[in-house]
């Protein structure tokens, strides 16, 4: 039975977590050379479980972007310096924060289950792209002694490692208050010296010390669904690179962004090979 696609909620096509994780990925797995099975188990995966956890990410900082818009619009710079003002706030901030936090740790995780079911591994918790569990190997050390050093899979997740090691230490200082991870800070709007406002940043403080420095919230949420969209679909088009049912005469090429349908943006697409495009270059009229 073919793959099945539904509209999720509001969210159709024209939505890049839809159209990257979704349609994009099913017509790659069908042009691969592996059980129906895995097919169906890995396209599964991404449809029913990467795509809605990314998209309630995208979600909560389209929530963000709204209610920070319409805050700063509020605010109103005091006529002297010691004159009373209102700060406007972000009422729901720090939980956005943490659903926010404790989404893309889930992402990250299925993420290793899609490895699992493409490469019989068997991760079972985040911290695992690169932190062995005793007695196992991460990600990272699985990939560096498989694909080798090298490898283009391989330099891929290296180069993922510090943000994916930061967004898994973020949830776990929310969830874990003071443990290993440290503490996560929160600071809503505030009035700077000059009386403009400061917008809200996010850090996370261990032994009394900062762990790391604050950074705006707008932008690390932009920039985490930017990484985790592109690690989710990178981990099954560098499989499918490897997997092609027939290599010579196809291969799976990048979809320049000017040239993306807005109605469906995919990134990859499988179109001719080298082989198949110099034979079809020798057609008369060509």
């Amino acid at each position: 039975m073919p793959f099945e696609f539904k509209k999720v909620a509001s969210h159709g096509a024209s939505n890049p977590i839809v159209a990257r994780l979704s349609l994009q990925n099913l017509q790659i797995l069908e042009k691969c050379k592996v059980t129906k099975e895995v097919k169906d188990k890995v396209g599964g995966l991404y449809l029913d479980s990467l795509m809605k956890k990314l998209l309630r990410c995208w979600e909560i900082e389209d929530s963000f972007k709204k209610s920070f818009a319409e805050a700063a619009a509020k605010y109103k710079p005091p006529a002297t310096p010691n004159a009373p003002v209102e700060i406007p706030q972000i009422e729901r901030l720090e939980a956005d924060c943490h659903n926010f936090l404790y989404e893309a740790k889930n992402y990250i995780r299925d993420v290793l289950y899609a490895v699992n079911k493409l490469y019989g591994t068997s991760f079972s918790q985040a911290s695992e792209f690169s932190k062995a569990r005793k007695g196992g190997k991460s990600l990272i050390e699985f990939a560096t002694e498989t694909f080798g050093p090298d490898d283009a899979r391989t330099k891929m997740l290296v180069e993922a490692v510090p943000w994916v090691e930061e967004a898994i230490a973020m949830r776990n200082a929310m969830e874990h208050p003071d443990g290993y991870s440290g503490r996560l800070v929160i600071e809503n709007f505030r009035r700077d010296p000059d009386q403009k406002l400061s917008e809200p940043v996010w850090h996370r403080v261990k032994d009394g010390k900062n762990a790391t420095e604050p950074s705006s919230i707008r932008a690390d949420f932009d920039t985490f669904i930017h990484n985790l969209l592109t690690l989710g679909e990178d981990v099954l088009v560098s499989w499918a690179n490897e997997n092609l049912e027939s290599p010579e005469m196809m291969e799976i090429a990048i979809i320049p962004e000017e040239r993306r349908d807005p109605k469906n943006p995919a990134k990859y697409t499988v179109g001719p090979g080298p082989k198949l495009r110099e034979a079809l270059a020798k057609l008369p009229g060509s």
